[in-house]
């Protein structure tokens, strides 16, 4: 008697089950976590505020971080004036990836502490960055579609996320 050779029914099933599991959990994987996008994108501005932060240092010209649900964008303030920085691949005006649904900005030790976006007409958030080496701790909360992050700046102007 000739034995036949090929797989029987069985091992190509188990090749086929185990094919199918191992996609599944690359997919999974692959599938954008809203948190840890929302904390990519809290890190990214941490470190253009921490960057603005050195430039209004160096220009000797405050630096003012203004804020909605749907981007942000950096201004020099002087004499009164207000300008946008453009020409400046790093503080240029940005979009958020994904416009948020709320926007605070915790500043302990101040009055009106407190300040929260829930609206896209609501007038936006602004952050003067100081000059100073050391400037009053602070916090961005950012939340969107039910994820939240929390951006921790500290005296000396470097930012810590904080999944929430």
């Amino acid at each position: 008697m000739r034995r036949a050779h090929g797989f029987t029914l069985i091992e190509l099933l188990v090749v086929i089950v185990l094919a199918g599991i191992l996609i599944s959990l690359v997919s999974i994987s692959v599938a954008p976590d809203p948190r840890q996008q929302l904390a990519r994108e809290a890190e990214r501005v941490g470190r253009l505020l921490a960057t603005a932060a050195e430039e209004s240092r160096i220009r000797q010209q405050p630096i003012v971080w203004e804020t909605d649900l749907r981007g942000y964008r950096f201004y020099l303030e002087g004499a009164g004036e207000r300008q946008l920085i453009v020409g400046d691949d790093l503080l240029r005006e940005r979009r958020w990836e994904q416009p948020l649904t709320r926007l605070a900005l915790i500043e302990p030790g101040r009055d009106d502490s407190t300040r929260v976006l829930l609206s896209a007409d609501a007038p936006p958030l602004r952050l003067p960055l100081a000059r100073e080496w050391v400037q009053a701790p602070r916090r961005v909360e950012l939340s969107q579609d039910g994820a939240q992050v929390a951006l921790d700046l500290d005296e000396f102007g470097r930012a810590r996320v904080a999944l929430r």
